[in-house]
């Protein structure tokens, strides 16, 4: 994965495990939400994003493509994050190959049933 912007980004991409890690501060995670049954989200306390995580990277890129993407695309995709509104985050990645894009939003929210 290569950053497209300018931010601090850190990425990689294990082709064995078929598992992204976008690295987005140097701040340690203080849990981890899991957005869905492959994408792990690593918060801190305060609920800024630091770490995001996609398990099973080659089906879970496909469903954000909306079609097939093989390793190879995977490891050459570039890939940008920015923080939108709130706590949201957008994850963007652009297939080289293709020259196409994809979005992934990511929501984070505070849930009323846990403690302050």
């Amino acid at each position: 994965l290569i950053n497209m912007g300018k931010s601090n980004l850190r990425y990689s991409y294990d082709p064995e495990a078929d598992a992204i890690y976008l690295d987005l501060k140097e701040s340690k995670p203080d849990f981890t939400v899991e957005l869905t049954e492959h994408i792990l989200i690593d918060v801190t306390n305060d609920y800024k994003v630091v770490g995001i995580e996609i398990l099973d990277a080659s089906a879970e890129i496909s469903k954000i493509f909306n079609r097939s993407v093989n390793k190879n695309e995977v490891k050459n995709l570039l890939c940008e994050v920015k923080k939108e509104r709130g706590n949201e985050y957008l994850v963007q990645f652009k297939s080289q190959e293709r020259n196409e894009r994809a979005n992934l939003l990511i929501p984070i929210y505070k849930s009323p049933l846990v403690s302050a």
